[in-house]
Order: C-alpha cells, then structure tokens, then sequence
C-alpha cells in the first residue's frame, strides 16, 4: 500500500499556473480533484495568491441525483499543502462537498524561488483566501452548511478567523490543531518579548534553528511513511520561520488561552502521546512528534462551548495520515461525530 492510492507529486511541477477568474482546471492529485486561483494581486513578497481544490469524483454529472448534507473546506497546516485523495474521499462518501484550501506562499500557490515560503506577518491576513473561498462555496452551495476542517497551524488560523469574523461556518473539525506553543505558556510569554526586540526592525529576518527531517521522515514514502509529498511543497526540513512568523503566532495562542466564544461544535483530533525529540525514532510513527497534545487537549476546551475531544490511540501529528488501523479509527470517530451533527440540524 506504501504510497499508492495517495498522490503522484513526484511528477507534480514546481509551480502551477494561475487560471482565470473563476475558471477550474485539473489539478495535479489526478482523477476528480480541480483548482482555481484566487488572486489578491501583489503584497510586499509579490503574487499574492491562494488556491481553491475540489473534489468531484469521476461521473459526479451523470450519476443519479444523492443528499448532499454540507460542504467542507480544509485548510492545511506549517509548511504543507492538500495532498490527501483519501481525506477528500471520506467526505464524499458521507455525502459532503470537499474543497481545500493551499494559502498564499504554500504548495500550489507558491509562485517563485525568491518567496519566503510561509511568510506572513500577520495571520489575519489570510483572512482574504478564507474570506474568498466561503464566496465560492457559498455560491456554489447556497443552502448547504459548511464545515471548516483545520490541520496543525491551520486549526489555530480557522479558529482565530471564526472568533474575529462573522463566517457562515456550522461547525468546525481540528487535526491536532496547534493552539500552544510547545513548554507551555511559561516559554511562549519569555520568547515573544525576545521576538519582538529581535523583529522589530526586519520581521522576515530569519530564525536559526536547527533543521530536523524526522516528521518528514516519518510521513514521506521516501522515509518510513506512506505519502507521496511534493519535494518543495512538504519538504524534508520544514519552512525557515521568520521573527514576525513566530511572533504572530504566539499572539494567536494567547488568544486562545484566554478563551475564544466560539458557539460551532467542535472536534479536536489528536493522538494519545507526543514524542517530542530532535532525531528520528520509531515511536514517532505512533505519537505526535510536533506538538504537546496534553497542553492542545487543555487550550481546545476553551475554544467554545461546544466541544468534543477524541483521543487516537498510536496516532502521528495528522491523525490522517496514520497507518492503519490508526487512520480508519481516525475515521471511525470523526464519521460518529458528524451523525451527532447532521442530527442536531
């Protein structure tokens, strides 16, 4: 099974090409999957773009009519982008649209060698891709409810973007989201005073930390994991942060650790252990080696009043990714969650 029903990115290109307003092309992930680019003109890096996948399975037109329960949009994590058919399918089956969201500076939105990859210095900023992508969604399905979906870094953005705008979103699935720096406040408060003295005058300038490939090593079919990952879009060692990067983060997990209102139901995914280690060890293929999954499960009850927690036992930092039988109870219990969802409508 190792790398064959996921993607074929090694023979993805570079960079995609931007399409037209409103205009959808194959995507590179193969049979089903489109993309459209939104385009938000130029920023201070350059092209500022994001990309808008979807997934319409083969013959979607000429099958007969079936309920469809909502639309999903899932936003991916740090130095990462929508890779996963099998994520795509899941939802499909169960009878809800699937589109994903690549941000401005990653995967197919990346659009030079000379980017910072990741870059922003503000994580409002992708207010704009998110912003945009409920317009195609909302227009595409206008009486469909809409589920946001957020791995890592990308939980803590939805979350962040839900508690500040009035978004159209019903209910909201983190994976793993990263909603505490890892040590706990007792480190994150010290080092964002650090950050700001050190940013204050060149906030792209960046941080030098030591490069680690063991997530990628664990995840990579090149490795000891199952996924075929793009080289540049997933690459062996993670995006380079910058100081207002980190910083903008470290405010956004403030916020949360005050507590965040949001009224959606909410599922937090994460696996039962974290092993955090500078170098590659087999455990990492049955725990989280990222982030602090004790310190996530703590900040996630304060995201809203709503919220349900699920505990994957020998899970890695994307519970989706897991070898099975991990993955499937991945699955198993995010396919319970939405049955309680679908009935509370």
């Amino acid at each position: 099974m190792k790398g064959s029903t996921y993607s074929s990115s090694g023979h993805w290109p570079d960079f995609t090409a931007s399409t037209e307003p409103g205009q959808w092309v194959p995507d590179p992930l193969g049979e089903g999957f489109e993309y459209t680019t939104l385009d938000f003109g130029v920023d201070a890096e350059g092209p500022a773009v994001g990309t808008l996948v979807r997934y319409k399975p083969l013959g979607w037109r000429t099958l007969l009519p079936r309920r469809y329960y909502g639309v999903v949009l899932s936003l991916h994590g740090w130095s990462d982008y929508f890779y996963n058919r099998e994520l795509a399918e899941f939802w499909e089956a169960r009878g809800y649209h699937f589109y994903a969201l690549d941000l401005r500076r990653y995967g197919r939105s990346l659009r030079a060698e000379h980017e910072i990859p990741g870059y922003v210095d503000n994580l409002a900023v992708y207010d704009e891709e998110l912003n945009a992508s409920m317009e195609v969604l909302g227009a595409a399905h206008p009486d469909l409810p809409i589920i946001a979906q957020g791995h890592s870094q990308g939980g803590l953005i939805l979350t962040l973007w839900l508690a500040r705008t009035a978004a159209r979103v019903q209910a909201l699935v983190l994976n793993a989201p990263w909603l505490e720096f890892q040590g706990t406040a007792f480190l994150r408060v010290p080092m964002h005073g650090i950050l700001e003295a050190i940013g204050r005058n060149n906030g792209r300038r960046k941080l030098v930390l030591p490069e680690r490939d063991h997530y990628w090593h664990s995840l990579s079919d090149q490795g000891v994991g199952e996924w075929d990952i793009h080289r540049l879009w997933r690459p062996r060692y993670a995006f380079q942060p910058t100081t207002a990067w980190m910083k903008t983060i470290l405010d956004g997990h403030a916020l949360v650790s005050k507590g965040l209102d949001l009224t959606q139901p909410i599922l937090v995914l994460s696996s039962n252990a974290s092993h955090l280690s500078t170098n590659y060890s087999p455990i990492m293929q049955n725990a989280d080696s990222v982030i602090d999954v004790q310190q996530t499960r703590l900040r996630a009850i304060k995201l809203g009043s709503f919220v349900t927690l699920s505990q994957i036992h020998g899970a890695m930092h994307d519970v989706f990714t897991s070898a099975e039988p991990t993955r499937a109870a991945a699955y198993r219990d995010l396919a319970l969650w939405l049955k309680m969802f679908q009935r509370k409508r």
